[in-house]
This record gives structure tokens, C-alpha cells and sequence, in this order.
């Protein structure tokens, strides 16, 4: 696959997660578990269809774009930058697991949920304190539980749900 085929993969594959994060929006009682699942799935699927940097390029973008959209809101602007760096530590640790064998992406889905968990989890409840973000009590707190627990189960969901499609999309010769 050539690179303008990657480009393209990967930019239809993060038009779908901003188009999860749009429709997030409209139903926030259900919007994290609904969008971080579907982001995490496409990071995913961009590593194993186009290749690490494909999935990093499009895990930076997406909180980015997800801030800006309303889908994060606006006090968590300060944090954008820990989730980019979650979402590349989720593609990175994925892909460098995934590469051992057949049988490694399920590990991998595993090993990167807990990483990109531990320190989106470590980054909310003291990075933002160390690097005096001015983020306020209030939000801060609310920040704490949307990194929490929340997020190792999208990422596992995630994880699961492109592990599955990238599968059946191999077996149909797509992939």
C-alpha cells in the first residue's frame, strides 16, 4: 500500500471518529463509553491498516478535534495535549506488541488499554497539579473520572471491537 492509500485510509477513519464524537454530543449520557470506544477502535484500525504512524498522526488529531467540536469540554483544553499523548502511547504500545505474532493483538489491546489508563489516570490526578495547569478544582475533579476506570474500558472495548472488524475485514481480503 502506498503512501496517498494510507493518507486517504486514515483520513476516512478519522472522519468516522469525528463523526462518533458529533454524534457523542447529542447524547452525553452515553457519549464517553459510545465515542471513546469508537476512537479507540479507529486508532486501532489505522495502526493495523496503514501502519504505526498513521495510528499516531490520527490519535494526536482527535482530541484535538474532539475540543473543538464541544465534545471535550472547553476547561479540559489544558489536558488536550495528555490525551494526544495517551492515544499515541495506546498506538505505539499496540503496535510494537502486535508485530510478535498472530496471536499478540489481543496482548497488545491489553497491554496498551492499561498504559494509555495508567497515564491518562496519573496524568489527570497529578500531571495537572506538577505542571500547574490552572485548571480548576471543580473541573479538575470531573477530569479525574473521565480518566479513570472509564478509559481502560473504552480502550479494551476499543481494542476488542477493531481486533474484530480487522479480522473479518482480512478474511474478505480488505485488509
Amino acid at each position: 500500500m502506498n503512501t496517498v492509500q494510507k493518507l486517504v485510509r486514515s483520513s476516512l477513519l478519522l472522519a468516522l471518529a469525528i463523526a462518533a464524537q458529533a454524534i457523542g454530543r447529542s447524547f452525553p449520557q452515553i457519549s464517553q463509553l459510545f465515542v471513546g470506544s469508537i476512537v479507540n477502535a479507529v486508532l486501532i484500525i489505522a495502526a493495523i491498516s496503514s501502519g504505526m504512524q498513521w495510528g499516531i498522526l490520527v490519535g494526536g488529531l482527535t482530541p484535538l478535534l474532539a475540543w473543538s467540536i464541544g465534545q471535550l469540554p472547553a476547561p479540559f483544553g489544558p489536558f488536550v495535549p495528555f490525551i494526544m499523548m495517551g492515544n499515541i502511547i495506546f498506538v505505539v504500545a499496540f503496535s510494537i506488541i502486535n508485530k510478535m505474532g498472530d496471536k499478540a493483538g489481543i496482548f497488545g489491546v491489553i497491554i496498551s488499554s492499561l498504559l494509555k489508563f495508567g497515564f491518562l489516570s496519573l496524568a489527570s490526578s497529578k500531571l495537572i497539579t506538577i505542571f500547574n495547569l490552572g485548571i480548576p478544582k471543580k473541573v479538575a475533579d470531573k477530569l479525574i473520572i473521565s480518566m479513570g476506570t472509564l478509559q481502560l474500558i473504552t480502550a479494551l472495548l476499543g481494542g476488542i471491537i477493531a481486533l474484530m472488524l480487522t479480522n473479518l475485514l482480512k478474511k474478505r481480503r480488505i485488509l
